[in-house]
């Protein structure tokens, strides 16, 4: 609420105001002022407005949509905005762990956050339950307020953990406290790079924020500083690592016990990308086998070509040796585009859930989903070696158009894009026999043919969009346009068409289970989805839930074979909660196996959707279908 109230006079003033404006208003500390400042305007840039500050004077606000500016103070306005439990509990915490006194007071911590008393209590016990999982407690004491009990180490993984979530308040403290980080980032990757390591990107960050965490840990706890040791060099590879820690310390001017020594060499080993042969009991010549056998009958079913692809089993085989070498020592990696791989890759995540059985029947082990994103790369890379297999297969491409003019060159030019290896050459539609003479393996053409060669034939339109480019990469690369049969490539009928009146609800519903099950029985009553639906829907969710930010939800079922193609939307007034995620807007997907290609569209638009808060707030504020269709249509824009 305190946002709102910042922004709404920022909004409604003439004049620059100064902090002691808001200090005075709100009756709260300049820190906590500066802090929703800093909030507002990182804010700014999906929101319609710049925060402007000017030395002497104040913030002032300078607005570029006013529209996308009042759905944002509607969304700050209301209670859910407030109340977000997920938002709020880490928000508790990173007050209670940057505090430097033994107690942080309730009331005082109440009113540092904008937030009553009664509602803080509420959420104590959720903030307790969550500090279980790193083996801390919340400790409670009367006239003195609340603490966090446990090692030194949980405490530091609990700042670690929040930190990495990003935008909340423990960000705000560390890099105000810590500041630019350059020179120790320089002396880490000139350590890489001198000794040849291997370290992933996400990893090379986790152990950055690390030290940044240790660095503000250090301060709030300086009895620490009573134990104190030197930097222990285990081996050559913790020796350069280690520099970069006695750096730090030494800039800082902290010391440092043993065990944070330990936990940081701990991180690091758990960091590297071991680059000799793993010396795990898993047989390679075994998992290369059992890779073919998989996937020699899941072409066999889908019509695709995994198995042959000798660079795919190879590349997965050594991953998974690797893999399997970790998962025995209790090494796992965070997935930084776990979430975009889901959405954006629906139909591929969803054969690598499947591969996952495969995995835990065959090596008795169970792969965390971010692992499993891992994986997903591999596919996707086959997916993208079979559409350059395919594009070269198109050795001669003509175009023809109604002109040979500036028209066909366009258009010639937008297609040498798809085919940079192909010759491709335009003929105007009267140009039959020069066209039959360039012995064509593929046509592209904007006028009905009155004599069709024996070669695939897509109709275009004259101006291609890059939808429409997209559609034609998929017709080939990925629906693969039977040989010698004309393909009409148009997206006046897009996927928007596929959002059924009879399948769009405003419901009240207590559980998201429920919900989804009883869309997937409608859509199976009404004609769209298969008998399997609702159980391979239930199927999916069971293998990873598929309610993604900002209260978006794509459940679809684990294998798509509807009877025809349609998607069901639910808006859920009030909203729910699955698995501590809020859940308000629900788009259910059923295709027909001809209709594949809309997948793309869906998935990729549902995550443009997931962005843009102000776009989901005006979708829930109106809930109708043309608000909905033309938020989704404004996404293209």
């Amino acid at each position: 609420m305190r946002t709102y109230l910042i922004l709404k006079a920022l909004a409604q003033a003439d004049t620059y105001l100064s902090l002691n404006y808001f200090m005075d208003d709100l009756k709260v500390s300049k820190r906590t002022v500066q802090n929703e400042l800093a909030f507002i305007k990182r804010a700014g840039h999906d929101h319609g407005y710049q925060l402007r500050n000017a030395y002497g004077k104040g913030y002032a606000l300078e607005v570029m949509d006013k529209d996308l500016l009042n759905a944002f103070l509607k969304a700050l306005s209301s209670d859910d905005a407030v109340l977000n439990e997920e938002e709020l509990v880490v928000d508790i915490l990173g007050h209670v762990l940057t505090s430097d006194q033994p107690y942080t007071a309730v009331g005082d911590l109440a009113e540092e956050m904008g937030i009553s008393g009664t509602l803080l209590y509420t959420k104590l016990n959720t903030v307790d339950n969550f500090v279980e999982s790193f083996g801390l407690r919340l400790e409670r004491k009367s006239h003195y307020g609340i603490r966090l009990v446990g090692t030194s180490r949980a405490i530091r993984q609990l700042m670690l953990e929040l930190y990495l979530k990003g935008d909340n308040y423990i960000v705000t403290i560390v890099d105000e406290r810590v500041g630019t980080f350059d020179e120790y980032e320089r002396i880490a990757e000139d350590c890489i790079r001198e000794n040849q390591l291997r370290i992933g990107y996400y990893e090379f960050q986790v152990l950055m924020d690390w030290l940044r965490v240790l660095v503000v840990y250090a301060t709030l706890h300086p009895s620490m500083q009573r134990k104190s040791v030197a930097v222990e060099q285990h081996d050559a590879i913790n020796s350069c690592m280690n520099q970069v820690l006695k750096e730090v310390i030494g800039h800082f001017q902290i010391d440092i016990d043993e065990d944070v020594v330990d936990e940081f060499q701990s991180l690091v080993e758990q960091s590297l990308q071991r680059q000799e042969a793993p010396r795990t009991g898993v047989n390679q010549t075994f998992i290369k086998d059992s890779l073919r056998t998989f996937f020699t009958a899941a072409d066999a079913k889908n019509h695709t070509r995994y198995a042959q692809d000798d660079a795919f089993i190879e590349g997965l085989t050594t991953h998974l040796t690797f893999l399997l070498e970790r998962l025995d020592k209790k090494i796992t990696y965070k997935n930084p585009l776990l979430l975009e791989l889901c959405i954006r890759y629906p139909m591929v995540f969803d054969l690598v859930l499947k591969f996952s059985q495969f995995l835990e029947s065959q090596f008795q082990v169970q792969v965390s989903n971010d692992e499993l994103g891992f994986i997903a790369i591999h596919f996707l890379n086959h997916l993208a070696t079979e559409q350059n297999r395919q594009a070269r297969q198109y050795r001669r491409v003509a175009v023809i158009c109604t002109t040979g003019g500036g028209v066909s060159n366009l258009i010639r030019t937008q297609i040498v894009g798809i085919f940079p290896q192909s010759t491709v050459k335009s003929f105007s539609f009267w140009e039959e026999a020069d066209l039959e003479a360039f012995k064509p393996d593929l046509i592209f053409s904007v006028v009905p043919l009155k004599r069709e060669p024996k070669v695939p034939t897509l109709y275009i339109k004259e101006l291609l969009t890059n939808r429409d480019i997209d559609n034609i990469k998929r017709a080939l690369f990925i629906d693969r346009v039977p040989s010698g049969e004309p393909t009409r490539i148009d997206v006046a009928n897009d996927y928007l068409d596929l959002i059924k009146p009879q399948l769009f609800h405003v419901q009240s519903i207590d559980s998201y289970q429920k919900l989804i099950q009883a869309m997937a029985r409608e859509m199976s009553a009404t004609g769209f989805g298969d008998s399997d639906f609702e159980q391979n829907v239930l199927k999916r969710e069971a293998y990873m839930s598929t309610v993604y930010n900002n209260g978006i939800a794509m459940p679809h079922p684990i294998e798509m074979k509807g009877k025809a193609s349609a998607i069901a939307v639910s808006i859920v007034k009030p909203e729910v909660r699955e698995q501590g995620k809020i859940v308000c807007l629900v788009f259910m997907v059923c295709l027909a196996k001809q209709d594949f290609q809309y997948y793309s569209s869906i998935s990729n638009s549902i995550f443009q959707l997931m962005q843009s808060e102000p776009r989901i707030s005006q979708v829930y504020n109106d809930p109708t279908l043309s608000t909905l269709v033309a938020t989704l249509k404004g996404l293209e824009d």
